[in-house]
């Protein structure tokens, strides 16, 4: 059963110019664009998130200290929900999206309340790891998907929607971004409720889940109620018109030629040239309706390639046999594989 719950949260005093100082997760952030959100402010959250200075977890650790105590972050007085109405920008469509945040009481795959779909590795989790060691606070939530099939939800957050905003802003691109604080005790307990059936699914922040269920383990103190428990989450319904979701990239290193490599993917792929990037995305959006399709680049050869796969089931020779079918149909796991 999910626990999810409302949660003490530290932000940003009331008068900051909140289109300055958002960052995004520390794994989308270049070099480049790190030095422009330390040019944007010098209050931007990327110094939390992604410091570039010195020992970066120390670095982390002195300016949250100082933010504190300057009263550039102030915590909240008691616990609350977090109702986030986010408008963004794809393809010169603009979408709406209603995100949760609350803190969710941390558990293994193997239980089966928070479920996964990507691997992950040792580095990013390391360095999330020292990162909380010394914030001892989650600087961004894991992003999770629940169903709400009984559509028992979503109402709720369409009435605490309807609340005076505790922070609203126009982002760089002059798209509201809208944040409602709920403290309601009944409305509290329905969200819980509601949720509290639900499995929730990770759309992104693996590394930082299993960083978090890592620092839980490594914490002292007899489990229960430690705020080691839980992690910042952030829920979205899989059936909010704003949720999209976009195609996945891999880099992948082969000890072949380029024209080798590219015959030795004919055995399980019809592979068609294609000569530009909006025609080959816009090909692989039809046919990726019915089929298994991606679109590839290969560094020394000079055109695109829309690779769809034949036949699925002489892909599953390569694909773990304990996964279920469905898993084994999704072009993800076929990339990954």
């Amino acid at each position: 059963m999910a626990d999810v719950r409302p949660f003490e949260s530290v932000r940003y005093a009331p008068a900051t110019d909140l289109s300055r100082v958002l960052c995004p997760p520390f794994d989308t952030i270049s070099p480049a664009e790190q030095r422009r959100l330390y040019d944007l402010s010098p209050v931007n959250a990327v110094r939390l998130e992604l410091p570039a200075d010195g020992d970066r977890y120390q670095s982390a650790a002195r300016t949250l200290k100082a933010w504190l105590g300057d009263g550039v972050l102030v915590r909240d007085k008691a616990p609350a929900f977090y109702v986030f109405q986010q408008e963004f920008r794809h393809a010169d469509v603009t979408y709406r999206r209603t995100v949760l945040f609350a803190r969710l009481r941390l558990e293994p795959w193997e239980n089966g309340v928070v479920l996964p779909h990507e691997r992950t590795f040792s580095a990013p989790k390391v360095d999330r790891l020292n990162l909380l060691r010394a914030l001892r606070l989650n600087t961004s939530p894991v992003f999770l998907m629940y169903a709400d099939a009984r559509l028992e939800i979503a109402p709720l957050l369409s009435q605490a929607l309807g609340e005076r905003p505790a922070a609203e802003f126009a982002d760089a691109q002059g798209l509201s971004q809208r944040l409602v604080r709920v403290d309601d005790p009944d409305l509290i307990a329905a969200v819980s409720g509601g949720l509290s059936g639900e499995k929730l699914y990770i759309a992104d922040g693996h590394h930082r889940y299993e960083t978090a269920l890592a620092f839980r383990d490594e914490s002292a103190g007899a489990a229960g109620e430690r705020p080691e428990e839980f992690a910042l989450a952030a829920l979205a319904a899989v059936g909010d018109p704003g949720l999209l979701v976009l195609p996945i990239h891999r880099l992948v290193g082969v000890d072949l030629p380029p024209a080798r490599a590219l015959d030795s993917l004919r055995r399980l792929f019809d592979i068609d040239m294609r000569p530009s990037v909006h025609g080959l995305l816009a090909e692989m959006a039809a046919r990726g309706e019915t089929a298994n399709v991606f679109g590839l680049a290969i560094h020394g050869l000079p055109d695109l390639y829309l690779l769809t796969l034949r036949d699925p089931e002489a892909a599953d020779h390569y694909l773990p046999p304990e996964r279920s079918p469905a898993w084994r149909r999704l072009d993800a796991a076929i990339a990954d594989t």
